[in-house]
């Protein structure tokens, strides 16, 4: 059974027989990526995490720094 999500009535066919919205299809899965994309994405992260935390450590210094 499916679930309209505009009125929230249960139904068999393919348009809602209270509102008559009809559903939309299902999108096709998308392509997986390769295992050169994934291992580029991995390694941006690798960089990107420790970097982002260095700053942030080093705003967080620099701030004690000129408070005192």
């Amino acid at each position: 059974m499916k679930y309209c999500k505009k009125c929230g009535v249960l139904y068999s066919t393919d348009v809602c027989p209270k509102c008559g919205m009809i559903e939309p299809q299902a999108s096709q899965p998308e392509e997986t990526a390769s295992a050169k994309e994934v291992r580029r994405r991995w390694i941006a992260l690798g960089i990107a995490i420790p970097s982002a935390i260095l700053l942030i450590m080093g705003v967080i210094k620099l701030y004690f720094v000129l408070i005192h």
